[in-house]
């Protein structure tokens, strides 16, 4: 052994030598691989639905004509049930003749679906494929979230599927109109047409929302979104799994 190797020994054993410093990881690593363990596991739950209906045809100005074609769109759901059930907007699955959904982890076998019921006034619908062993988001509780909360938005917006978005909770109960009795979540993560049906999700991966619809004077995202909340969400989707439609309370008042 040579002299050196001796005194290090030496000073080893008498506690001499300094100290390994431990290696402490940077903080923004850190968070980065939080929200990429995250979307790990909360995007194979969130689809693509591929359209196909008819509707009537616009002009380059927007303006409706006479006739009536065949037309395609994109919209966005998320798996609620292993058993294949897929919950998403009404107005994307609206007047649809043929509906394809593709998979996160494989797009290129989609599968064909059946609507099984659709609620127009809460704008939410439910479809079915035929798989089993899905992954699946579990239904977070809306009513815990509060201002300023960080969440993800999932989706498939203009037809990029599986794409993921950052942002914060803007309001949690936003009424939008008299005739709305849904209080709305308020987020500004980036959500655009495609997005609609996706998930927003918490920071434990828990959906507590359902990306909608946004607000913008340009067509894109300017940081207004607006999502149903998971518990609205939860109440339509188990009275749509069991019997397909939407049952609600009312009393008639007449003067």
């Amino acid at each position: 052994m040579s002299t050196t190797a001796v005194i290090s020994v030496a000073f080893a054993s008498l506690g001499l030598l300094p100290a390994q410093t431990a290696r402490v990881e940077d903080p923004l690593s850190a968070l980065s691989g939080t929200i990429r363990s995250l979307t790990n596991r909360v995007s194979p739950a969130v689809v693509e639905l591929q359209v196909t209906g008819y509707s009537a045809t616009e002009d380059e100005k927007g303006l409706v004509l006479s006739q009536v074609s065949r037309q395609t769109s994109s919209g966005s759901g998320v798996i609620l049930d292993p058993g294949g059930y897929i919950v998403t907007n009404a107005h994307v699955v609206q007047g649809a003749v043929k509906i394809r959904v593709l998979m996160a982890r494989n797009p290129s076998r989609g599968k064909d679906a059946r609507l099984i019921g659709i609620d127009r006034e809460s704008d939410l619908a439910l479809v079915r494929i035929d798989e089993k062993d899905l992954p699946v988001l579990e239904l977070g509780d809306s009513d815990k979230l509060q201002q300023g909360d960080l969440v993800l938005a999932v989706g498939s917006p203009l037809g990029l599927r599986n794409s993921v978005s950052m942002g914060v909770v803007s309001a949690t109960r936003r009424a939008i109109s008299d005739a709305n009795p849904i209080l709305y979540i308020q987020t500004d993560a980036s959500v655009n047409p495609g997005n609609s049906g996706g998930a927003l999700v918490d920071t434990n991966g828990a959906l507590v929302g359902l990306n909608t619809f946004i607000v913008s004077r340009s067509g894109g995202n300017e940081g207004i979104g607006f999502a149903i909340p998971s518990n609205v969400v939860r109440n339509v989707y188990e009275q749509l799994k069991r019997k397909g439609r939407v049952s609600r309370g009312s009393v008639g008042l007449f003067v």
